[in-house]
C-alpha cells in the first residue's frame, strides 16, 4: 500500500541488496512487506511523537479513510512544530541502515 509519506522514503538499495540473495519471489515479497511494515510503524511513531495529542484522533480518522492522500502531510506540517518531512526522512534512513546491516550480516 502506498502512504502519503512514501515519496519521502527511499528503499531501493534494500531491494537491490535483497536481489543479491538467493530468494524466490515469494520470500522477497514477504521480506519487502515486512520492511515496509517496519518503516510504516516507525513513521507513525515519529508522527504521533510530535503531533499534539488532541490532534491524534482527527489524523487517524483521515489516515484510515485515505492513507495515500498527500493532504495528510499538509495537515501534519500545519499541526507539528518541527519539520516533519525531515523527521520522517531521518527516521527512515536510520531504519534503512539497520535493515541493510542485517541483510549484509545474513549473507556473510
Amino acid at each position: 500500500m502506498k502512504y502519503f509519506y512514501h515519496h519521502l522514503i527511499q528503499i531501493e538499495d534494500v531491494t537491490s541488496l535483497l536481489d543479491d540473495h538467493d530468494l524466490d519471489q515469494l520470500e522477497k515479497e514477504e521480506l519487502l512487506n515486512l520492511i515496509d511494515q517496519i518503516v510504516h510503524h516507525h513513521t507513525l511513531n515519529i508522527i504521533f511523537k510530535h503531533l499534539p495529542k488532541d490532534k491524534h484522533k482527527a489524523f487517524l480518522t483521515a489516515f484510515h479513510a485515505t492513507p495515500h492522500d498527500k493532504q495528510l502531510l499538509d495537515y501534519l506540517k500545519k499541526e507539528i512544530k518541527i519539520d516533519i518531512e525531515s523527521a520522517i526522512r531521518t527516521q527512515a534512513d536510520k531504519i534503512k541502515k539497520e535493515i541493510l546491516s542485517e541483510i549484509k550480516k545474513s549473507k556473510a
